[in-house]
């Protein structure tokens, strides 16, 4: 039998690769798909820069140089915290938020096209061992 966490991993690069080809349609990459979609979801459709990384579990610096790149591409603004003025937030643009509604399309037809393949009841389970699998290790 084929190691479970070999095929996660396989899965996980495979996802990733179809991510960039459907951001690509839009004119932005992959992490920017990703990204757009996160603060979509935020409450005015922003976010600190921590809650970003916390999200996508990747370091301040790696952080810092993708927003900057999205920043230049006017995909994000930079705003003041309306909680402490003294810290900035990262907010959609315009222009990334008229694409919102087609990524978020994106999303929701992947999630559905799996259902062809599977029942609720599996993808209810492949949740559960993704889940533990990205949860395991983490108190160490």
């Amino acid at each position: 039998m084929e190691p479970v966490k070999k095929l996660v991993k396989q899965a996980g690069v495979r996802i990733d690769q179809l991510r960039e080809e459907r951001a690509k349609r839009f004119g932005i990459t992959g992490v920017q798909f990703s990204v757009i979609d996160f603060l979509a979801n935020q409450k005015n459709n922003a976010a600190s820069q921590t809650a970003i990384e916390n999200e996508f579990e990747i370091q301040r610096s790696t952080t810092t140089i993708m927003l900057q790149r999205m920043e230049k591409r006017n995909l994000i603004q930079r705003i003041v915290d309306p909680t402490d003025k003294r810290k900035k937030m990262v907010q959609l643009t315009e222009k990334s938020l008229s694409l919102v509604p087609k990524i978020q399309r994106t999303i929701k037809n992947d999630d559905l096209d799996l259902l062809q393949y599977f029942s609720k009841e599996e993808l209810e389970i492949t949740k559960r061992v993704l889940n533990f699998i990205k949860k395991e290790n983490a108190n160490e």
